[in-house]
């Protein structure tokens, strides 16, 4: 049996040691059955965890709120961002503080430390969008073509800080799900010799049809990964956010705007979003984003990474934790 296991390693400014630079392992392995990819960084169990309180514009302890940002949260090296931190008008992002991959950014889109979906506005989400394109562009200079954007809405959908941010990963191989949705779209095309995006549609006409904008195309899908889940597409062959001008991430903000306050009527508090974005453009894929509902009143260890991205992260390696357990077997 093979056990295949490698490491990135994520190279950080950490203001706790007076922005000096750090570098943290990530140990990836893979399960030598089905592929399965686990990744873990001791650090991450570090993590403070925030707790639903009463709503604030802003709140005093928050380290992504706007007075505290610019002292409490990381910087890139010099080498991949001058300035440290990337921003575009109300957003900043930093490097993950915690990361699950060598270049995991952080993206803080608005200054309101709020809560409810129904509050976020469109221009909130195109500045964190054309930040996110901006960090994306940088990943690709590096090589690193699979561009990964998750979004954990409170607690329950496995955020840790409340305060909204997206969760930017880019890779030279890319998340297993990446992986194997960019094979999929590759096999349907051959087989079919047209776009299963193209094809998709054909719902234009359906009853799960939900509406569309400026070349974004929402739907619900005919078999969702998770409640209320919600797809959105570009039916313009957009593969990437980085193809994306001024109209076309006006568009998807507004789409996704939309389905936030649809979901929120629909009594939804939390949310788990992913959009698979790729450079390299192909006839087969276009760029899309899931949108799926959480349940209410419980935090949770599944995340965009597990639930969009086929992965999962974790605190602690097997070993750790088989040594405690394995007492329990000695006589």
């Amino acid at each position: 049996m093979r056990l295949e296991k490698f490491s990135e390693f994520a190279r950080i400014l950490d203001p706790r040691k007076k922005f000096s630079e750090v570098s943290q392992e990530i140990e990836v392995r893979v399960d030598p059955l089905t592929g399965g990819v686990s990744r873990v960084n001791l650090a991450r169990g570090l993590r403070p965890k925030q707790e639903i309180k009463v709503e604030a514009p802003i709140q005093p302890d928050c380290p992504f709120c706007p007075q505290n940002i610019d002292r409490e949260t990381p910087k890139f090296p010099e080498d991949f961002v001058r300035e440290g931190r990337i921003k575009r008008g109300r957003a900043t992002i930093f490097p993950n503080l915690y990361p699950l991959a060598d270049l995991h950014g952080v993206c803080v889109f608005t200054d309101a430390h709020k809560l409810e979906l129904d509050k976020f506005s469109k221009e909130e989400l195109m500045d964190g969008f054309k930040a996110s394109v901006d960090f994306f562009r940088m990943g690709a200079e590096m090589g690193a073509i699979f561009h990964f954007l998750g979004w954990n809405h409170l607690p329950n959908a496995g955020a840790s800080i409340l305060h909204p941010h997206f969760q930017l990963i880019a890779s030279k191989m890319g998340l297993r799900a990446e992986r194997e949705l960019f094979e999929a779209c590759e096999r349907y095309w051959r087989r079919n010799e047209r776009s299963y995006w193209s094809d998709l549609e054909e719902e234009r006409y359906s009853e799960r049809y939900v509406g569309e904008n400026d070349g974004i195309m929402w739907v619900a899908p005919w078999a969702p990964l998770g409640a209320y889940e919600v797809l959105g597409f570009s039916t313009q062959g957009v593969s990437s956010l980085t193809e994306f001008g001024e109209k076309g991430i006006e568009a998807f903000s507004e789409g996704i705007v939309r389905i936030l306050r649809g979901l929120w009527n629909l009594g939804v508090r939390a949310v788990n979003m992913a959009v698979y974005s790729f450079p390299d453009r192909r006839e087969w894929f276009s760029l899309h984003a899931r949108i799926m509902a959480r349940p209410s009143g419980s935090t949770t260890d599944r995340a965009f990474l597990e639930i969009y991205g086929s992965e999962v992260g974790l605190t602690a390696p097997p070993e750790a934790y088989a040594k405690i357990l394995r007492s329990y077997f000695k006589v």
